[in-house]
């Protein structure tokens, strides 16, 4: 008899939402293999994020360097050889991980979706491939991410920041934006107009909207006083990009905004408290209606 204890990798490189959204998995493999060592294999840019979960015990970086670079793929697979993995939970279930699978590591039991697309959503298919091996849910439409978020009392006090607040993320990522909502400025005005306090969250890739944006504006967050600020809200009002999605998942009230380029369905965004609104052009949505939706919103949940 072994005491050994069991070692799982779980590979999940990014983009922020799909990390954010992949807490529910990982809570349920945690749930699965109570007493394993599991590691994540993700980004360097998330390593901040993710050393904080309490669903896994280690980390290995992999910035998915070219595949023929021989000294980084020798590095990784050295990294993932000393760990000994006797089980791969692949979430990413890319060209590249099946790479990882058929070179590096071909002797390790592989759970994956086998890069099949799920009709409703990539996260859906994640749900199908945890049934499929007799791995419990319940938690994967709703990920847990109350460890995420400071408590932000204080940058609150020394922004002189006090009573309820609605949050604005008018950016996306550097290579959408094509995503962005062009009249979070007009309406910013409408709810100030209201007696509301507004943040402004802004991300590394929105720089330049910081002449344009209104209300107290926060451009240098960590991940986790992202999430303290986000959790503290009264709304949330944004794109489809990755602090949307830290709304959605910590349970806020709030609406994500999308055009025509990426689907509302499959971000699986909506919750209880958290709605999407879909539409045509971007530029044809109006801030009153924006307005509208939102004071709605808040008067249902008052």
């Amino acid at each position: 008899m072994t005491n050994q204890i069991e070692q799982i990798l779980v590979i999940k490189h990014g983009a922020l939402g799909d990390i954010i959204q992949a807490n529910g998995i990982l809570k349920n493999i945690r749930k699965h293999h109570s007493r394993a060592r599991i590691t994540l294999l993700t980004s360097s840019k998330f390593y901040s994020l993710m050393n904080k979960c309490p669903y896994i015990n280690n980390i290995i970086i992999d910035d998915r360097y070219s595949l023929i670079n021989i000294f980084k793929q020798a590095s990784l697979l050295k990294k993932l050889y000393v760990n000994e993995f006797s089980l791969v939970y692949d979430l990413q279930n890319s060209f590249r991980t099946l790479v990882y699978q058929i070179f590096f590591l071909r002797s390790v039991k592989w759970i994956t979706t086998n890069r099949k697309h799920h009709q409703i959503s990539g996260l859906r298919g994640l749900i199908d491939m945890l049934a499929e091996n007799n791995i419990s849910t319940v938690n994967t439409l709703n990920p847990d991410i109350s460890w995420m978020a400071n408590n932000v009392t204080k940058i609150l006090k020394d922004k002189k920041i006090t009573g309820n607040y609605i949050i604005l993320i008018p950016g996306s990522s550097k290579n959408h934006p094509e995503k962005r909502w062009p009249y979070y400025n007009k309406l910013a005005e409408l709810l100030m107009k209201q007696g509301w306090k507004i943040i402004t969250i802004l991300g590394p890739d929105e720089k330049e909207l910081k002449k344009t944006s209104a209300g107290f504006i926060f451009d240098n967050l960590s991940w986790q006083d992202l999430a303290g600020i986000i959790k503290s809200s009264a709304y949330v009002i944004g794109n489809d990009t990755g602090p949307i999605h830290v709304a959605s998942c910590l349970g806020k009230p709030g609406l994500a905004i999308f055009g025509p380029t990426t689907s509302d369905i499959r971000s699986e965004l909506k919750r209880e408290k958290f709605n999407v609104l879909k539409v045509n052009a971007l530029s044809e949505l109006s801030a009153l209606e924006v307005y509208e939706k939102a004071m709605k919103d808040l008067n249902l949940q008052s």
